[in-house]
C-alpha cells in the first residue's frame, strides 16, 4: 500500500489554506471577530390606576300593610331570592307589616373614580 505525500506546491497551499481557515473560524467563534451590534430595547408596562371603594351602609325597609316580598323586590329592582337570603326568610308569603328587612346593595361597595386633582 502506497501512502501519498504532498508533493507539489498546490497540495501544500491547499493544506495551509485549510489550516488557516480552521484557526480563523475558531477565533471568530470565540468572539475575537467583529463586535456584535447591540440594539437597545424598551419595554413599556401598563399599571392600572388604583381604584377607591367606599363602603355603603345597608338600607332597611319597614314592611307596610299590603306589601309582599315580590312587590318590594319589583319596587327596588332587586332579586327576590337574594332579598329572602339576606333576611333569612324561608316563606315569602309570611311577612308581617312592621317587620324591618335589609335591602341588598348592588355589590356592597360603590367604585369611585381616582381623583383628578394633583397633590401639592
Amino acid at each position: 500500500m502506497k501512502l501519498m505525500y504532498l508533493r507539489g506546491r498546490l497540495q501544500w497551499s491547499l493544506l495551509v489554506i485549510s489550516v488557516l481557515s480552521g484557526v480563523i473560524a475558531v477565533l471568530l467563534s470565540r468572539g475575537g471577530g467583529e463586535p456584535k451590534i447591540v440594539v437597545p430595547t424598551t419595554v413599556e408596562t401598563t399599571i392600572p390606576a388604583p381604584t377607591t371603594t367606599v363602603y355603603v351602609e345597608p338600607v332597611y325597609y319597614t314592611i307596610e300593610p299590603g306589601d309582599s316580598l315580590f312587590a318590594i323586590s319589583k319596587k327596588f329592582n332587586l332579586n327576590m331570592a337574594e332579598l329572602m337570603s339576606i333576611n333569612n326568610i324561608t316563606n315569602p308569603d309570611k311577612v308581617n307589616a312592621g317587620d324591618v328587612i335589609q335591602l341588598p346593595v348592588a355589590t356592597g361597595f360603590i367604585p369611585v373614580a381616582p381623583p383628578t386633582t394633583m397633590t401639592p
